[in-house]
């Protein structure tokens, strides 16, 4: 018997099991059925070379497990994000995704029997499933096991972002197994009842599933769905996300930052090359930089490392990163929407489900440019805080940027607070970040106040 993993419980029939470094699944013999007909039937083949499925390969399972019909090793995956962590370019990858393997698997004899964005990382632009066990035979009139879920776990957030706005994106930690159908019903407003997606699948279905017991109990059995149905439910849905191109929009100040808030040309130039020798001579592995607006030195950190994590607060940032990352085609680069005041925390099943951002965050290098003063200014974190936030989110590096007191754009975080921040001080933050590391070098940023400083942790 396969031990239940904490991240794999949901499914007998198959369990995900980190072993000898990499994560396994296990395909049980009561999956065997489904897993032949997925393999031969040309269906796997087809999704992985439209990069839509995890590719695996098989691999010799130990005999003394009787239960097993497989052992597999899918491409492991080297940083997952979570949906409450995406922007609502994201969330739409991964609804068209979704919605796209499910017509595949029609025309194949077989459907998703789990509709969950958790089955979902993103890769080079992409949103691809890595369930490799959730696929089940359909037959006509069967019954589409998904669709409830799609409807709180899928449609309903994207509905609530395109209409709401992208922080309902970030409300879905607060129900990991989806918002209920009567709450999103009642956050859309009047126009949604207007569009025959939202109409039928979200506001009716609440209405419907509000008397799903006294159905359920009803003698005569109900009506499942035809092969035609379904599809013809997934082409008006895809034809509406396709038309759902942005969430509702608020002001957004820092997607135009290096068009308009750079110091000078000089300036840049400078930190980049001061970066850019750091990274040649360290050569971190992975990178995670923090406060990564539109991911300039996320990117620049891709030349140098093998995956480059892009935290950014702003989601049109976000989004910005997701359309360069599409665009160059960039498969190291994985860009995710947080607040560093309120991080991501273990969750899920005995909270070991889903892990924090600082478990799966942590890199060989860390950059913090130009984000101090918003962390200490804005936010109102000590320099102890900070410090220790880096070191918590370092294995070995970290470049900080400073900003001073006379730096233009911390005079304007200043100008209307009361506090008189006596403590934002450089020779206060070095001594905060002497705790936690040695100060390798510091270097005085051209034609700019603000100097570039290399950390490294103490062991």
């Amino acid at each position: 018997m396969i031990a239940t993993n904490y991240i794999s419980f949901k499914d007998p029939a198959a369990r995900v099991v980190f072993e000898s470094g990499k994560y396994v699944r296990y395909i049980s013999n009561e999956y065997k059925s489904e897993y032949d007909h997925l393999m031969s039937s040309g269906l796997y083949k087809q999704l992985v070379e439209k990069n839509l499925l995890v590719s695996h390969q098989e691999i010799e399972h130990p005999s003394d497990k009787s239960d097993v019909y497989k052992l597999i090793c899918p491409d492991q995956i080297p940083f997952q994000s979570y949906p409450f962590e995406w922007s609502y370019t994201q969330w739409r990858k991964a609804m068209l995704s979704y919605l796209r393997i499910n017509k595949i698997a029609l025309s194949h004899g077989m459907i998703l029997k789990d509709a969950t964005p958790y089955n979902f990382y993103l890769k080079g632009g992409k949103a691809i499933m890595f369930d490799t066990s959730s696929f089940i035979f359909f037959k006509e009139n069967d019954p589409w096991l998904a669709y409830r879920q799609f409807a709180e776990e899928f449609l309903g957030p994207i509905a609530l972002m395109h209409y709401n706005g992208n922080q309902w994106g970030r409300i879905t930690i607060s129900r990991l197994r989806g918002l209920p159908l009567n709450f999103i019903s009642k956050q859309l407003p009047l126009k949604s009842w207007l569009n025959i997606t939202t109409l039928l699948n979200i506001h009716i279905h609440s209405k419907y599933s509000q008397n799903s017991i006294a159905l359920t109990e009803s003698s005569k059995p109900s009506k499942g769905f035809s092969t035609e149905k379904v599809r013809s439910i997934l082409n008006m849905i895809e034809s509406t996300i396709l038309r759902w191109k942005k969430a509702y929009q608020y002001t957004h100040h820092w997607s135009g930052y290096y068009d308009n808030d750079i110091e000078s040309t000089t300036y840049l130039i400078h930190k980049e090359e001061v970066i850019r020798g750091w990274l040649d001579h360290i050569k971190p592995k992975s990178v995670l930089d923090l406060g990564a607006n539109t991911g300039k030195f996320s990117f620049i950190a891709s030349e140098y490392a093998e995956n480059v994590i892009s935290l950014e607060y702003d989601d049109s940032c976000v989004d910005q990163i997701e359309a360069q990352i599409r665009k160059k085609k960039i498969k190291n680069v994985t860009a995710l929407a947080g607040d560093l005041t309120e991080t991501t925390p273990d969750l899920g099943a005995l909270n070991k489900e889903h892990r924090s951002i600082f478990n799966r965050g942590k890199s060989d290098m860390v950059f913090g440019l130009a984000l101090i003063h918003h962390l200490s200014i804005v936010k109102n974190l000590s320099f102890s805080q900070i410090a220790e936030m880096f070191s918590s989110f370092s294995k070995g590096y970290v470049i900080i940027e400073f900003i001073p007191k006379g730096d233009s754009k911390v005079s304007i975080l200043l100008k209307d607070k009361t506090h008189d921040y006596k403590e934002y001080d450089e020779a206060e933050f070095i001594k905060a970040l002497s705790v936690y590391f040695n100060i390798k070098e510091v270097i005085s940023l051209k034609e700019s106040l603000r100097k570039l400083i290399l950390l490294e942790k103490l062991s």
